[in-house]
């Protein structure tokens, strides 16, 4: 198979999210297209497109690729072509290990189209350009990250602000970078810190403002068409504040008109990876502030004295487990001496008969629930794989039968093209008449035409079952061997929860619904190894009738 990658950087203009593929990569597109039709050697291979568009090119965790990747390692991807090398990746060292030493040693042929280069060519004299050309995107990348950070940084120093601001303030539109106050937001952040400050604690501040029917940030927001906030809606109509929303707003500085910046620098240009600055920049006095600095130590100090421990256990069903009724997620009760429960805090911040349930769903509870739907999990993908295994291997005989069909006629062809040029030597040397010659020839004309139709017939069914590869094949071949690797436990595991389970809901004790994150992989599988079968069907009816 062949893999077409495409990548668009996330600081190209054209990145829109309301286009679903930009056209950057439609001109990558194009030019790759146009290349497989010039290039009879690889016309006739399956082809797949890989696109990150939005995705930088300094690392190589891209979604696209890590997937292209994977079907390079099980041998299905035999070739990739992309643009030119900065569309591969523009840090030079990892691109080095993938040209020179992983796609070498997995035979997997490398093209750069605008480059000129070809792995399954002769590339030896052009090594040297290719890791110019790779050290060359590489810097250029490292080169413009420094300078858009260092333009970023200037402007912040002047107090412009790049970020989506707090709950109670708007963008200025007369002047860019500025902000002012909304007061009717601003009194809601007040009350808060005035809370605070009289001694409450989180949960004491949360009752009071959902007692009060104070609007959260998201109702707010929605309310009065802020200008620049999301048009997100709560998940419910009893949505209240929690501890996290209060949180949020109290240990935020920007409140006391201090800008606080550069909290966190990456350890290298490109990596995710970053690493906490013990002295961010802070510019006090840098826009309006809601609440005076007194005010906002003063809270500091009491509301830090009442935060409570967060539990630091890893338990298998962390933050995957929600209300059936309200949608949010339910808090998870370590006891030490006791056991642990799940448990909705609507009803109990709200102050109100929500609809959820007040009951404590065990931990253990739930796990032997979620473990036992979990193997059934596993049965059922087993049977899965089986079926796409099956539609796979029909496919295969399919194209076997086919292959062997077209190199018998093309062995009737050949001899009945050596009898025309028999028939033509005997009528040459007269031993049969003219008469007998066009007789003959017509006759050996007719069959190598009816030959040629066939031919085509075979090569249009041939295509026709090529298109039903099942394209989520490896995936799921991959997926069990993750079923593979868990099929003796006895438990549910913090590892298996993370590799099948995207999400518990929960209504009652005896009604618990269970999102798996794969899914949607299985059921496109087996709708691909379903049309590959109705394929077969077809092409089998055609040759019995034939």
């Amino acid at each position: 198979m062949v893999g077409l990658y495409m990548r668009l950087s996330r600081l190209d203009d054209d990145v829109d999210e309301y286009k679903q593929v930009s056209n950057s990569v439609e001109n990558q597109r194009r030019l790759l297209n146009e290349y497989l039709e010039e290039s009879p050697d690889l016309r006739s291979e399956d082809v797949e497109e890989f696109i990150d568009d939005g995705y930088s090119g300094t690392n190589f965790q891209r979604p696209a690729f890590q997937r292209m990747l994977a079907l390079i390692k099980k041998r299905v991807v035999t070739t990739v072509i992309v643009k030119d090398f900065s569309r591969f990746g523009r840090n030079y060292v990892e691109c080095a290990d993938y040209l020179e030493k992983l796609f070498p040693f997995l035979g997997t042929r490398f093209i750069s189209v605008a480059d000129n280069y070809d792995t399954g060519r002769t590339n030896e004299d052009r090594q040297m350009e290719v890791a110019m050309k790779n050290i060359v995107n590489s810097y250029y990348s490292q080169d413009l990250s420094r300078k858009v950070t260092t333009t970023l940084n200037m402007k912040r120093e002047h107090g412009e602000l790049f970020f989506n601001l707090p709950f109670g303030y708007v963008k200025d539109e007369k002047h860019p970078g500025k902000v002012l106050i909304d007061e009717e937001a601003a009194k809601i952040v007040r009350y808060v810190f005035s809370l605070a400050c009289k001694g409450n604690r989180q949960c004491d501040i949360v009752r009071i403002l959902n007692r009060e029917n104070v609007p959260t940030i998201l109702a707010y927001n929605k309310a009065h068409q802020v200008k620049g906030k999301d048009n997100r809606v709560e998940k419910s109509e009893f949505a209240a504040w929690t501890g996290k929303k209060v949180a949020n707003i109290l240990y935020n500085e920007f409140y006391a008109g201090t800008y606080v910046f550069q909290r966190r620098k990456r350890v290298v240009v490109g990596m995710k990876k970053s690493v906490r600055v013990e002295n961010p920049t802070r510019i006090p006095n840098n826009h309006p502030a809601i609440v005076d600095m007194e005010t906002f130590e003063k809270a500091q100090e009491v509301f830090s004295s009442k935060k409570p421990k967060c539990s630091s256990k890893r338990y298998p069903l962390r933050a995957k487990v929600f209300c059936g009724n309200c949608g949010y997620a339910m808090a998870y009760k370590d006891n030490i001496y006791d056991e642990c429960y799940y448990y909705c805090t609507q009803a109990r911040q709200t102050g109100k008969k929500v609809g959820c349930t007040e009951e404590h769903m065990p931990e253990e509870f739930l796990n032997a629930r979620v473990f036992t739907q979990l193997k059934s999990w596993m049965m059922l993908l087993e049977t899965a794989c089986g079926n796409v295994d099956e539609a796979e291997q029909k496919r295969w005989e399919g194209l076997r039968i086919l292959n062997d069909e077209a190199e018998n006629l093309q062995a009737e062809f050949k001899a009945i093209q050596s009898k025309k040029v028999e028939l033509y030597e005997c009528y040459s040397d007269g031993q049969i008449s003219k008469e007998d010659f066009a007789k003959d020839k017509e006759k050996l004309s007719t069959e190598i035409e009816f030959i040629r139709s066939e031919l085509n017939k075979l090569h249009e069914k041939e295509a026709k079952l090529r298109k039903t590869r099942n394209r989520r094949k490896p995936e799921l071949d991959y997926l069990m061997e993750n079923v593979q690797l868990f099929e003796n436990e006895t438990r549910i595991t913090c590892k298996m929860a993370d590799t099948f389970i995207e999400k518990v809901t929960v209504y009652d004790k005896w009604c618990i619904e269970i999102a798996w994150k794969c899914e949607d992989l299985v059921e496109k599988a087996l709708d691909e190894a379903a049309e590959a079968e109705e394929v077969m069907s077809e092409v089998e009816v055609e040759r019995m009738v034939g």
